[in-house]
């Protein structure tokens, strides 16, 4: 863990948080707590109001369905962009309790397709040399929390009515619902109209028939273009730029670096690094003759200035 911005040279102690809600449906939790008081940020606990609960796929929320009817508690997928949020939300809070708290708040299983759990073990880059001499074969009592399992029933781990999103072929994506269960299969309605279906199949053949772009690290291009990386940096994501007691995104919004999304036939990601196509750069060339660099290039030389300065 982390002490003082740096992380701790002696011995730490963690405390294992076991989950009450462990292998509790999504929903029943859900509507259990919306609506509710509760406390949060512990050890130093505030008072909150429970809005809505989520995992990894679904918000769930109480709303009125109906007028003069009770709240029901309804799921809603997230979108695209939400999917990552929440890993990335998630990951945080794990990191943040786990680094500055000394406080593990979950276990660290993954699930297989075939839906059964493993121990997810880190990585070479963190392996460790031990005396064989001082290692023990097996325990007395296992962590329950770290125990592998098999994979659960089709019909215990999808229950009739439940939300999924189907990944088969024809309709990869749509939202479905569970309709039946067998020993090895699910009978599934899609949500998916005719029309989505002859929608992708243009799509496909817009991206298939794409010409070939040729790529150039983001360093080459702004050298190309002559102006510095950073600055190219700037202007190729959203720039925002004070006018009027309002901001204005004087960018070209082809990269999103926070989400890690990228524009087709402008902007690709490779590694750690980010590459423009040569229509990005005769985009940015367009751009920089343009009026609003004259008048964005005072803000965009200020903004670096006072970054170097830092």
């Amino acid at each position: 863990m982390y002490t003082v911005r740096s992380e701790s040279r002696n011995k730490s102690m963690a405390v294992h948080i076991q989950n009450p809600h462990e292998n509790r449906k999504v929903e029943d939790i859900a509507q259990e707590m919306v609506g509710k008081r509760t406390f949060i940020g512990w050890p130093f606990l505030q008072e909150g109001l429970v809005t809505a609960v989520s995992d990894s796929l679904f918000k769930y929320e109480k709303l009125v369905l109906v007028p003069g009817t009770l709240a029901k508690v309804v799921s809603n997928p997230h979108s695209h962009q939400s999917l990552s949020h929440w890993k990335g939300k998630a990951e945080r809070i794990e990191t943040l309790y786990s680094k500055r708290c000394g406080v593990i708040t979950g276990a660290r299983l993954k699930r297989l397709e075939s839906g059964a759990l493993v121990k997810d073990y880190e990585g070479p880059e963190k392996e460790l040399e031990q005396a064989v001499q001082m290692v023990i074969s097996e325990v007395a009592s296992e962590d329950p929390r770290f125990i592998e399992k098999d994979a659960p029933p089709l019909s215990e781990e999808f229950p009739d009515g439940t939300n999924i999103f189907f990944l088969g072929e024809h309709a990869y994506g749509v939202a479905a619902q569970v309709s039946s269960t067998t020993d090895s299969a699910l009978s599934v309605v899609l949500a998916f109209f005719l029309s989505d279906k002859t929608e992708n199949n243009k799509f496909k053949i817009i991206v298939d028939s794409r010409i070939s772009q040729h790529y150039l690290p983001s360093f080459k291009a702004a050298s190309t273009i002559g102006m510095s990386p950073r600055a190219l940096s700037k202007i190729t994501s959203s720039f925002m730029v004070p006018s009027d007691h309002q901001k204005n995104n004087l960018g070209l919004s082809i990269k999103f670096e926070a989400k890690g999304l990228k524009v087709i036939d402008y902007s690709r990601k490779a590694g750690r690094y980010w590459e423009f196509s040569e229509k990005a750069v005769d985009l940015i060339r367009e751009y920089k003759v343009g009026p609003i660099w004259l008048a964005l290039r005072t803000s965009l030389t200020f903004t670096l200035m006072l970054g170097s300065r830092k």
